[in-house]
């Protein structure tokens, strides 16, 4: 079997949904709904279903957000070997949808991450090298980030989180084996405009300069551009009625995972992560899962 370690987010999100115009400053009409997401979770509770032993690294509370967190994690077959608990609140999302489903907005309280620190990675350092894939997300510190890329000798595939906490990486993004940003967070991380497919084509270069083996770019409505030292290409998204988005990324990178540890060729790995991305978006219903 097959051994993945994500190291990354994992929160419980609460989200409000009006019913119709959303005002602010007043009470508003409409549903909450909570659910468990975060990056690193999200990632880790889609790849399980696929067959890999997935290793969640997170760190959670004391409180009954801890135990709503863990619950989900055991429902989805997710292990928490390795998982830290700190006296502090648990990661939360807090977010207010307009009325068209857009984010109106939100507070993402995700301090407890910062307690994953390099000391605590050192100690875990043997199993995390035993895996066969480990995925980081960048809910983590720098510092954090810093110590994982110069010490985890398995392959690494970095999930930038958003166009905020990309950048927490710095000048370690050559140390990937493989990378996923959207467009927004490959300009980020780049500096190269990605309004079009020509302007992702030239980040998708720009990772590849830094050392980066393979580079899958999201795209939303345009699908994913994907690239290696040998060859690039670009595939249309699924042409589907699309429900809900979100999430979606993370359902491509759990795909795209396990087409890698599958021993796929890259194209493959763009169109399966594409396929299956495209398939949640037309059957989600709208939920509260999380970027962060």
């Amino acid at each position: 079997m097959k051994q993945v370690f994500v190291i990354g987010g994992a929160a419980l999100d609460i989200t409000g949904f009006p019913k119709d115009i959303c005002r602010l400053r007043d009470s508003n009409l409409g549903s909450v709904r909570i659910a468990v997401g975060g990056v690193g979770r999200n990632v880790a509770s889609h790849l399980v279903p696929y067959g890999p032993e997935v290793q969640l690294v997170t760190a959670i509370g004391n409180d009954f957000r801890a135990s709503v967190i863990e619950a989900d994690c055991q429902r989805h077959g997710v292990r928490l070997d390795h998982t830290l608990h700190v006296d502090l609140p648990s990661a939360t999302f807090l977010c207010v949808l307009d009325e068209d489903g857009d984010l109106l907005s939100g507070i993402s309280d995700m301090e407890i991450m910062d307690c994953l620190s390099p000391d605590f990675f050192a100690q875990l350092l043997p199993e995390i090298n035993r895996c066969d894939l480990c995925v980081i997300d960048s809910n983590l510190t720098p510092e954090a980030l810093d110590f994982l890329t110069h010490s985890v000798s398995a392959p690494l595939f970095y999930e930038p989180v958003s166009c905020a906490k990309a950048r927490r990486i710095g000048g370690n993004i050559g140390l990937f084996h493989t990378v996923k940003p959207n467009r927004f967070e490959a300009a980020q991380l780049s500096g190269c405009s990605c309004d079009t497919i020509r302007g992702v084509y030239r980040a998708a270069e720009w990772f590849l300069r830094q050392g980066v083996q393979q580079v899958f770019i999201s795209l939303g409505s345009d699908g994913i551009v994907y690239a290696n030292p040998d060859v690039c290409g670009h595939i249309e998204a699924e042409k589907v009625e699309v429900r809900n988005t979100a999430g979606a990324g993370d359902v491509m990178s759990a795909a795209i995972i396990n087409a890698m540890l599958d021993g796929l060729g890259i194209a493959e790995c763009a169109a399966f992560g594409n396929q299956k991305s495209g398939a949640y978006c037309a059957a989600a219903r709208a939920t509260g899962v999380s970027a962060f």
